[in-house]
């Protein structure tokens, strides 16, 4: 029945100035009764019994242009002709023979009948195609929707209900089309809900309603906890103290990856604070060392002060390197005394043994560790066992219960003898150690070779383990 309805509703022709209902359709049933009644006038010598032959398209091409009104004035229209013009006595109203009224009369149920028919069938085709309109019309919202990927729902606050679309079914994880609301407010986060709740209600406020926009976290069935960002609009009945809300229509969006997002671009920023914070704490930091250096070694060595301060730079440089390149998250204990050793590279495992377990310090007592070391190393190049060629050194590491430990011993090379000052050196390798680890440094200059033992909290200076 569709089909044919859809067919016969494509035989009108929509002509905007003769549309059902308006004067120019009524002038259109007056002209095409008119051209009928002079071409039925026209044929009357040759056709006889067949009155309405003309007037029967007449009304149906009315009918079908300007609708029923056009079709109805053209039925009556048609009559008057006919009983004027045609039926004795002519050019008058007065029809003589009772078959003739008879005829009349069963001209205009016909004529009725085809154009409640043709009014039937036009209202019909105009249905479908508001509907097919219609379905044109929420297609092409659901393809906006999905573009955007988003969902449609729609809450009833007098019966309590919520509807939603199969996108938001699929985001929160159920199978039915509508649920009871406070079924639904058992999905939302604990921790959301009374401000979830708080929205709806402002939103439905009829004195003063507030428009729906919130954020919130939903639990799924599943267990996923998913992010929700949802916007809607409250339809409104009666006055005054009568007016309550019948409707509230809405959008929802999963917004999960865009919550994430945010919350890594938030960590990020802290972590970049806390960057800033800790670079400005080192710089201050390393500028007080360089002082430090600067001024003990200006004081204790002033003849071959730039020899001497370039060569401590450069072993704070050498920590510092080892530090960036880790990412100032400690140096490996092995990489440190390699830097430090650098320059007697040739000798390691033969005059140079170094042996310990994997562990690594923290920036800052690899800095002062650093910095021992240097010293150790160059008072050995000069003056220690590596400035013979038969000298050896051990340097080894390792924890010693809650304590970390670490040595230097010198063998085999020249007799040794304390310094008759205390020179930069010392300060470096005793005092600044002890203070920077809050530990203990035993520096004893044996006639055999020099031997420093460090012994220090593991807790503050090493890394924990991973």
């Amino acid at each position: 029945m569709r089909e044919i309805t859809g067919r016969l509703a494509s035989v009108y022709i929509d002509v905007p100035v003769l549309r059902p209902g308006t004067i120019r359709a009524y002038l259109l049933a007056l002209v095409s009764v008119a051209v009928a009644t002079a071409l039925r006038l026209a044929i009357d010598p040759y056709v006889e019994g067949v009155q309405f032959v003309t007037f029967l398209f007449a009304v149906i091409v009315t009918t079908l242009i300007g609708g029923s009104g056009a079709g109805l004035f053209s039925v009556v229209l048609s009559m008057a002709a006919a009983a004027f013009f045609l039926y004795p006595p002519r050019l008058s109203f007065y029809v003589e023979e009772p078959g003739d009224v008879l005829a009349i009369l069963l001209y205009a149920v016909v004529m009725l009948f085809n154009v409640a028919v043709i009014t039937g069938i036009r209202v019909a085709g105009e249905r479908t195609r508001d509907r097919e309109a219609l379905q044109a019309s929420k297609d092409r919202l659901q393809l906006a929707l999905d573009a955007a990927l988003l969902g449609w729902w729609q809450y009833d606050p007098i019966r309590g209900l919520v509807w939603w679309d199969a996108r938001l079914k699929e985001m929160f994880g159920v199978a039915e089309d509508k649920t009871d609301a406070k079924e639904f407010t058992k999905r939302v986060h604990p921790d959301d809900v009374g401000r979830v709740c708080a929205n709806v209600e402002a939103a439905l406020n009829p004195a003063n309603p507030k428009p729906y926009a919130t954020e919130f976290r939903h639990c799924r069935q599943d267990g996923e906890v998913r992010w929700v960002e949802a916007h809607g609009l409250v339809h409104f009945e009666g006055i005054g103290s009568e007016r309550r809300a019948v409707n509230m229509v809405g959008t929802a969006q999963d917004i999960t990856e865009r919550k994430r997002s945010e919350e890594e671009r938030k960590q990020q920023a802290e972590r970049e604070h806390l960057l800033m914070r800790e670079v400005n704490h080192r710089a201050k930091n390393m500028l007080s060392v360089i002082d430090t250096i600067a001024r003990q070694t200006a004081t204790k060595t002033p003849d071959d002060f730039i020899e001497r301060f370039s060569e401590r730079i450069q072993a704070l440089s050498a920590n510092q390197d080892l530090l960036i390149r880790n990412g100032w998250h400690g140096i490996e204990i092995e990489d440190l005394v390699r830097a430090q050793l650098s320059p007697f590279a040739d000798l390691k495992g033969s005059r140079v043994v170094i042996r310990g377990p994997k562990l690594r310090l923290k920036a800052a007592s690899a800095q002062a560790i650093g910095l021992a070391l240097h010293e150790l190393a160059t008072n050995a190049g000069k003056y220690g066992a590596l400035s013979t060629d038969t000298g050896r050194i051990d340097v080894g590491w390792g924890t010693e219960g809650d304590n970390f430990a670490m040595s230097w011993t010198e063998r085999e090379g020249p007799p040794v003898s304390a310094p008759k000052r205390r020179g930069f050196g010392t300060i470096v390798m005793q005092r600044m150690a002890e203070c920077s680890l809050n530990g203990t440094v035993d520096l004893d200059y044996a006639v055999s070779g020099v031997t420093w033992r460090l012994t220090c909290p593991a807790a503050s200076t090493l890394e924990p383990a991973t």
